[in-house]
């Protein structure tokens, strides 16, 4: 069984699953990622990225890693946990936050220091306009 899945041998039925997915044909296929605990999933991905290591850390000081199992077995569900938390009470606040400002036309301290850059005719000034 592990050289068939190792080896890519369910990767035709992947590719079929997320065709059907992209082109919204395939009902059943659809459902599952329209459903709610993939949507949060999705929209804590970028969050489980960055803040794995920093679970980790933490983890090793405090608890230990390498003798371990319990923290090992438990690292992941505490990943999503932990990436859940800081999307929903500081990513989505500062998000908001962020989109208020822009539609409000209020000025944040970002954008008068690159006012302030550009004002200088620094170079740097173009480097962070970029994106």
């Amino acid at each position: 069984h592990y050289y068939f899945f190792h080896n890519g041998g369910m990767l035709p039925v992947m590719v079929l699953v997320l065709i059907g997915a992209a082109i919204g044909k395939d009902p059943i296929t659809v459902w599952i990622f329209r459903s709610k605990p993939f949507l949060v999933l999705g929209r804590i991905s970028y969050l489980q990225y960055l803040m794995q290591h920093v679970l980790q850390g933490w983890i090793k000081r405090t608890f230990g890693w390498e003798d371990n199992a319990t923290a090992k077995l438990l690292f992941i569900p505490a990943l999503l946990v932990f990436s859940y938390c800081c999307q929903r009470w500081v990513e989505k606040p500062y998000t908001e936050y962020q989109r208020w400002r822009q539609e409000k036309g209020v000025k944040g301290c970002d954008d008068r220091y690159i006012a302030r850059l550009e004002s200088m005719g620094s170079k740097a000034s173009s480097v962070l306009r970029m994106g």
